[in-house]
């Protein structure tokens, strides 16, 4: 009975880190790819039959046929909000938001849950104590970058919740051989391929467990397992493709179910979207990765960021105890898949710190197990206080998620800025902000009835003559600068022989040698101070990603009268 209060704790802390204040940016939609989603699911309505639901051509929840032909998704996670939003009367801009955000952290906390059956599983197979399934649902129930994944309604949690339970269910296939498992683990591929299409890269480590191979003793039952797969494999795409075709048919080119064609606009997006990666690339969200070192960045956004350091090295011990000492095929397998696909995404062009959101559960199995493994080491040693000291390693390993989570106790840099300006800055000041980014004073806090004037700098176009025309214009005129994020100085100052003059400008900026002086700075770091703790983590070094959302780094410079 303790242990399953200890469960309930362990899901009552996790589901208080996820849902504690999703509505951090007070309806302002500071995130992009939330409020592209909430526009689509506001701008979508019922269809009038289930046939018309099914036709691409003509269906109203078809975001190509509501005025948005550009969504690389499936619109499953979004059918699922908007379903919800027209039961509860949601169907607002902002409570659109907010109950997607809901959604996401309900999603990601079932992935507990999942996890903990997961490793239930392995005790019961191969002996393994009983204390790892508890350790391994902690570790992922204190994962930094699912808790702020959680805070966004976007596909990330949705595809990680449905691509782990289909990997559940195709483990329990291959421990008991049990043909239900098959069909269920096809249910939830369908649902994360229905979410993004990315889903396919967990086929290679499903198709393992229905091969069975741990199952062969010899070499005459191999026939058997072949057979045997085929009509399991043929099973799972059957149902695979079946659910993907219920719940985002959008992805096909008519509602023929025995066409397998994909739409062409889909396929164009995908397209589209990979064509604005490389060296040469000048979209701005890309030109961030241009300098970024494969692997490294990665893992060291994983380390310091994704799960915190301590986290970190658990997860190294647990993986350099199944290569050494544990040699068991599935084991092996899960080691391998998730080596080789972080390595993957590792060495792409985009290397953001989301793609790797579907290992996060796997993380925490393996930190389980190094964990585990750490405490015995010590306990064998070093000292007999095993309770003790697993109680000052999860302190240690709490820190980084604590200092985190402190970002959703205070107000969002952009909104403290925001209030800043509308009470110091002059009225009918001009104000300049910079192109592909959110511009300041949001709505909020403007209780003079101040009015500013705004104008973008093209801080992104190629380092022409005709751009620092522009430049210079806005320059003169302007009354003050504001970068309200590290999108422009944090991407263009790693590519200088890309940007040489946009690079140089941000560098006079940033030392005084302008005609424009920083009177304001206004941050959310991850501090322990909400705590009594005086400690704060600086994490501008982070995947862009991680910080721009939901606590970026807002500065004020204001034009040096002479």
């Amino acid at each position: 009975m303790r242990y399953k209060i200890l469960l309930l704790l362990i899901i009552l802390f996790g589901g208080f880190l996820r849902f504690y204040d999703i509505n951090w940016d007070q309806n302002q939609h500071l995130h992009p790819d939330e409020r592209f989603l909430t526009m689509v699911g506001n701008a979508m309505t019922t269809p009038q039959s289930l046939t018309e639901y099914f036709n691409p051509q003509v269906s109203t929840y078809n975001p190509t046929n509501v005025g948005y032909p550009f969504f690389v998704y499936g619109t499953l996670p979004l059918l699922i909000n908007k379903i919800i939003a027209i039961i509860f009367s949601n169907d607002t801009y902002n409570n659109f938001t907010i109950q997607g955000r809901f959604l996401s952290g309900l999603a990601d906390l079932l992935i507990i849950f999942f996890i903990y059956k997961t490793v239930v599983l392995f005790e019961k197979k191969y002996a393994i104590s009983p204390i790892i399934k508890y350790c391994a649902s902690f570790f992922y129930a204190v994962s930094v970058l699912p808790i702020q994944l959680s805070h966004f309604f976007a596909v990330d949690t949705f595809l990680n919740l449905f691509m782990f339970a289909s990997f559940y269910f195709s483990l329990n296939y291959l421990l008991s051989n049990k043909l239900k498992y098959v069909i269920i683990s096809g249910f939830f591929f369908g649902l994360a391929l229905a979410s993004k299409i990315t889903a396919l890269s967990l086929l290679p480590l499903l198709i393992f467990f229905l091969l069975q191979i741990s199952n062969i003793r010899n070499i005459k039952i191999i026939n058997v397992i072949s057979v045997r797969f085929l009509f399991s494999f043929m099973i799972f795409i059957f149902i695979s493709y079946f659910v993907v075709r219920l719940t985002s048919p959008y992805i096909f080119k008519n509602d023929n179910f025995f066409d397998f064609s994909i739409d062409k606009t889909f396929a164009a997006n995908l397209q589209s979207l990979k064509s604005s990666e490389g060296k040469n690339t000048w979209y701005p969200p890309a030109i961030q990765w241009i300098s970024k070192p494969p692997v490294i960045f990665s893992l060291t956004n994983l380390a310091f960021f994704g799960v915190g350091i301590p986290y970190f090295i658990f997860i190294i011990i647990g993986l350099i105890y199944i290569a050494v000492k544990v040699r068991n095929i599935v084991f092996m397998t899960m080691f391998i898949w998730v080596l080789a696909f972080f390595l993957y995404q590792s060495v792409q062009f985009v290397k953001v710190m989301r793609y790797f959101i579907f290992l996060y559960p796997f993380f925490a199995i393996f930190a389980a197990i190094g964990f585990y493994q750490f405490v015995n080491f010590l306990e064998k040693y070093v000292t007999k206080r095993y309770s003790l000291l697993s109680f000052i390693c999860f302190c240690i390993i709490l820190v980084w998620p604590l200092a985190f989570f402190s970002i959703y106790t205070k107000e969002t840099s952009r909104i403290t800025a925001s209030k800043w300006i509308y009470q110091h800055l002059p009225d009918k000041s001009i104000i300049l902000t910079e192109y592909w980014d959110d511009a300041l004073p949001l709505v909020t806090g403007n209780i003079n009835n101040k009015v500013f004037q705004n104008f973008q700098l093209p801080v992104f176009d190629p380092d022409t003559k005709e751009k620092w025309k522009k430049m210079n214009d806005f320059l003169s005129r302007g009354d003050y600068l504001i970068l309200t994020s590290n999108r422009g100085w944090g991407s263009i100052l790693t590519v200088p022989n890309k940007y040489p003059k946009m690079a140089e400008f941000y560098q006079n900026l940033f030392r005084n040698n302008l005609s424009y002086e920083k009177i304001a700075e206004f941050n959310s770091y991850p501090t322990l101070r909400y705590l009594r703790i005086p400690l704060e983590f600086p994490d501008d070094s982070a995947d862009e990603s991680f910080t721009v959302f939901d606590h970026p780094k807002v500065m004020v410079f204001r034009k040096i009268q002479n």
